[in-house]
């Protein structure tokens, strides 16, 4: 477990750094080119959701985000999963999440700076990147890798051949 606390620590601390400099160094709208035709940074205030859904709604966000974060505790403490992928998945959500819920209650806005310049997407951080890579390793556990889906589709199996 405390592999997991470690690594969400890290992550809630890159994320946050990150947030700092980019706050200190980039006014807000400028950009600063670090891969010609790949990525950029902008300094950009997220008072929403993803791809600036619910635009306004921070101090829901952040209770949406507080909640999470202690539902996933609980169930790691109650659950005590031991798929590694499985746990990370759920510990790079969490720290996302945190990071994320951070910015929202102690700067009322989420900072975004990653903007893709190949490909027309919203503006992102390290909080989301975590979010989302933390998502598909769940996804790919459940999906693939999980034992009860063995059972469920050799019951289903057994059903429909019957």
């Amino acid at each position: 477990m405390w592999v997991w606390i470690v690594t969400a620590a890290a992550v809630i601390g890159f994320d946050q750094l990150t947030k700092l400099m980019v706050l200190k160094n980039i006014s807000q709208y400028d950009t600063v080119r670090v891969i010609k035709g790949v990525i950029d940074f902008v300094n950009v205030k997220n008072t929403g959701a993803a791809f600036s859904m619910m635009n306004n709604a921070t101090w829901f966000l952040a209770i949406v985000s507080a909640v999470f974060c202690a539902g996933l505790v609980i169930y790691l403490i109650k659950e005590k999963p031991r798929d590694r992928l499985y746990r990370t998945g759920l510990c790079l959500m969490f720290a996302g999440a945190f990071g994320n819920g951070l910015d929202r209650v102690f700067r009322g806005y989420v900072v975004d700076f990653i903007k893709t310049v190949f490909i027309d997407f919203p503006v992102f951080n390290i909080a989301d990147i975590s979010i989302v890579t933390g998502a598909v390793l769940c996804i790919i556990y459940l999906a693939f890798l999980n034992e009860n889906n063995d059972e469920k589709n050799s019951e289903e199996n057994g059903k429909n051949s019957a």
